[in-house]
């Protein structure tokens, strides 16, 4: 999936209630190599991670978007700026838009902080030229003491930033297969007409573990 390549354990939404059981349950799925699906902006943002906060409190957008829907097409729930708003409000801290190095004319917005256990995470957001929203992604990375991050410590936090993205419901349908894949090299699935992949930050590195949910105008787009 091409990507610009994002502590809270506060989740009150039903995402949270089946982390435990899912990581349980977790367990097959295959793995796919890299496709057209894969983030195509690695290195563009720094460890990103979603809080596991519900999105419930995420709310439509308030400011004008040049166009019928705040979307460049499926399979998000929410605008590009409410989904800033929210980890703003969590106390992340979100750097202005910059160009894409993986997509023309299309924008990268990136919010930074930590988790509970002080871990780093990053969640960032792509728009189109119009503003409208067409792939965002999330990670954590592992603490400096720490030689590979365990999947378990990063899904409640990429969770509920495929709640963000996706919604309460069409994310807790995609839970159990985030949990079985967490930490592969590379996996995705589709949904709603879009692509979700999670990777780490190479097959060498397990220190950094992604999400990354994309529509296909952001992955048709054309690089610069």
């Amino acid at each position: 999936m091409q990507s610009d390549r994002l502590s809270w354990p506060h989740r009150t939404g039903l995402l949270g209630l089946l982390v435990v059981a899912v990581i349980a349950a977790a367990g097959c799925g295959s793995s796919v190599a890299p496709s057209d699906a894969r983030s195509r902006d690695p290195g563009g943002v720094p460890p990103p991670s979603a809080s596991t906060q519900t999105t419930a409190t995420l709310s439509p957008s308030t400011s004008g978007v040049p166009s019928a829907s705040p979307f460049a097409d499926v399979p998000f729930a929410f605008p590009a700026d409410s989904v800033i708003g929210f980890y703003e409000g969590e106390g992340l801290s979100c750097a202005a838009p910059v160009p894409s190095t993986k997509a023309a004319g299309w924008a990268v917005r990136t919010c930074r902080g930590t988790d509970a256990a002080g871990r780093p995470i990053a969640v960032g957001v792509v728009t189109d030229p119009a503003g409208r929203l067409g792939d965002g992604f999330a990670s954590v990375t592992a603490l400096p003491s720490e030689d590979v991050l365990e999947p378990t410590d990063a899904l409640d936090t990429l969770s509920g930033f495929l709640g963000a993205m996706l919604g309460d419901a069409t994310a807790t349908d995609q839970l159990q297969w985030l949990a079985g894949h967490l930490g592969d090299a590379y996996a995705e699935t589709k949904v709603g007409g879009g692509t979700i992949a999670t990777y780490t930050e190479s097959a060498d590195d397990p220190t950094r573990i992604y999400v990354e949910v994309a529509g296909p105008s952001y992955l048709a787009a054309p690089e610069p």
